[in-house]
Formats: C-alpha cells, sequence, structure tokens
C-alpha cells in the first residue's frame, strides 16, 4: 500500500466542473485513449444537456479518479442479448436506475478505493446497475475485477440474416423505442429484436454488490485441456458475482481454441453445447485467468503437482482433467 493510500478516507466524489479539466487531462494524459476521454470529460463540463455525466474523485482537492457515465441506456437490447436476469431482476429495478460506464482513470495509488469511487457515482446519479461494455479495441480497466460478466446469450440459428417470420412487437415497445431514438439514449440504435449475437461482451456491478466485498478464494485450481466443458467450468466459476476466484490455471498445447485459426469456417462445431470464436473471445479469458501453452505429460499425485512437457512443475489445490473434444 502506498502512504497516500491513507488519506482515502478524506476523499469526496463530485460532478465535473470547467476547474477540474486541466487536473483530469494530468491523470489521464497516460492513457491510449486520453483524448477521447478528455472530449467526454470536457462535454460533460460545460455542456448541460450532455448524453452523459462526468465526475472526479479528490483528495485534498487533488484530482485521483475520473469517470464517465451515461444517462440511460438501452435496456431492451441488454435483456434481450445477454443473461442479465440471470443475475438481477429486472422487474424490481426502476427503468431509469441503469447506467454504463463509458470511460474511467484511477491513480494506481487509490485502486483500492475503486469500489467506494463507484458506489458514490452511483448514488449521486441515483442509479443503481452499472454496465461496462468490453469490444475487441477496449483497454480492461482496473476496475475490471469490481464487475460481474454477463452471459452472451445464443439465438437458435447461425444465420446472417433474421428468420422469414413475423414477430409480435407490443405497441409499449415500440414506443419507447422512438422515445429512445428521440433522445438519443446511449445504444438507441441497436436493435433489441435483430436476432444476431452482440458485438461486445458485457459485465456489470449493482450498489449492493459493491456494498458486499467479494470473498477471495485463493485456491490453486489447475485446468487441463481448453474443451468446451472445461472452459464452460472456467466460466461457471468466474460467473460467480459474490466470489474472487484469483489463481485458476489453463494448461493447454497452443493456448485458447480461436488462437488456432483465422476464420470462423475454420472452426464448424456439430453440437448447439460448443463454444463459437466469437462467444471464446467475449469470455475474456486470458484477462482473468492465467493461460499456458503446453502439455501435462505426468501427474504427481501425493505432492499435488503436474509436470508439463518443458519439465515446468505446476502445484494445485483442485485438478479438473477435461481433454479432447
Amino acid at each position: 500500500m502506498h502512504r497516500d493510500e491513507l488519506f482515502g478516507q478524506d476523499m469526496y466524489i463530485q460532478r465535473i466542473v470547467s476547474d477540474d479539466l486541466e487536473g483530469t487531462s494530468n491523470l489521464c494524459e497516460v492513457l491510449d485513449e486520453a483524448s477521447f476521454m478528455a472530449n467526454a470529460l470536457y462535454d460533460c463540463a460545460v455542456n448541460p444537456s450532455c448524453r452523459n455525466y462526468g465526475f472526479v474523485a479528490k483528495v485534498h482537492d487533488e484530482i485521483v479518479g475520473a469517470f464517465v457515465v451515461s444517462k440511460d441506456v438501452n435496456l431492451e437490447y441488454y435483456i434481450s442479448h445477454f443473461h442479465v436476469q440471470d443475475q438481477i431482476l429486472i422487474a424490481e429495478q426502476d427503468r431509469k436506475s441503469h447506467s454504463r460506464l463509458i470511460h474511467s482513470c484511477v491513480n494506481p495509488i487509490f485502486e483500492r478505493s475503486t469500489r467506494f469511487m463507484l458506489k458514490e457515482v452511483l448514488r449521486l446519479t441515483q442509479k443503481t446497475c452499472l454496465y461496462f461494455e468490453v469490444k475487441t479495441e477496449t483497454i480492461i480497466p482496473a476496475i475490471f475485477h469490481e464487475l460481474v460478466h454477463v452471459r452472451t446469450r445464443r439465438f437458435p440459428h447461425f444465420l446472417d440474416k433474421k428468420w422469414d417470420h413475423e414477430r409480435f412487437v407490443p405497441e409499449d415497445t415500440i414506443k419507447k423505442q422512438h422515445e429512445d431514438k428521440q433522445n438519443q439514449v446511449d445504444g438507441y440504435a441497436r436493435d433489441p429484436l435483430d436476432e444476431k449475437e452482440s458485438p461486445f461482451a458485457l459485465c456489470f456491478t449493482t450498489r449492493r454488490m459493491l456494498s458486499e466485498a467479494k470473498i477471495i478464494k485463493n485456491a490453486r485450481i489447475v485446468v487441463v485441456g481448453a474443451s468446451d466443458t472445461n472452459i464452460s467450468f472456467i466460466e461457471a466459476l468466474l460467473s460467480i458475482s459474490y466470489l474472487q476466484f484469483t489463481n485458476i490455471v489453463l494448461v493447454a498445447p497452443g493456448g485458447l481454441p480461436y488462437n488456432h485459426y483465422v476464420d470462423k469456417s475454420e472452426n464448424l462445431k456439430s453440437y448447439s453445447t460448443s463454444y463459437t470464436r466469437e462467444e471464446l473471445k467475449k469470455l475474456m479469458l486470458e484477462s482473468r485467468v492465467r493461460v499456458i501453452n503446453a502439455r501435462m505429460v505426468d501427474i504427481d499425485r501425493s505432492d499435488k503437482n503436474i509436470v508439463l512437457h518443458d519439465e515446468t512443475v505446476i502445484p494445485y489445490d483442485t485438478l479438473i482433467l477435461g481433454m479432447g473434444i
């Protein structure tokens, strides 16, 4: 812990104003997306009709964090394309209580206070749910471990076009989509009924989840083989909202399957339970677990070790064997 972290008790969060722009520029200048974040914060500070909120975290008048969140989201798209309702009860949430984290930057010294910062942002915006979209070019932020990954929904076909059938759309849904388009709600251009897999992965957290710290599990879990069964096992562990596994190791020749081929046509699957190339990428396993490109050649059950082909020894507390297809 850095000694300045001890000043975290004096931290406060507030809406960004013009006087804070210089401090946020200095904070974010090392980021690859510094220009995008600076423009978003500037818009939040000077434009009263901005579609986003901008916040800064301060300690003794020094800016140590900056956040940009949307005022609203296309919730219908999230519900139709992700298993959001496996984690929260949508009916119990107010429609306007959902928001999306667009940009974030936290001084590494104060990363331990990230949970407090997010709780304050949700309190000040009167939101209960905060979403974060991860695209191919997205840089995984330091707050990622505070979020819960949401599984992508599968549609009952693999066609690149819609089914040729009529779908009944309630008038309330049509009216809501029209209002979102007029107000230019975040993600308003997305069609909840497009029957196409989402081009991004989704993570989220709630005010309640941020109030209850995750239970840290340091058990050494070694998974041998990148089969669908093993990947599904790892996904199940990482989807538990109240647990954080810190030591999951995946051992597989060639690493994750999508590293073996470029075109999705090379990965045709015959089972509905198999992972497609896009689904594997959206799990972001390489950012969440340790992936080792190697083959296991021996198991030492007495000492709880496995031996790799290069004679590397990896200890385990739990060993999962699921080689093959």
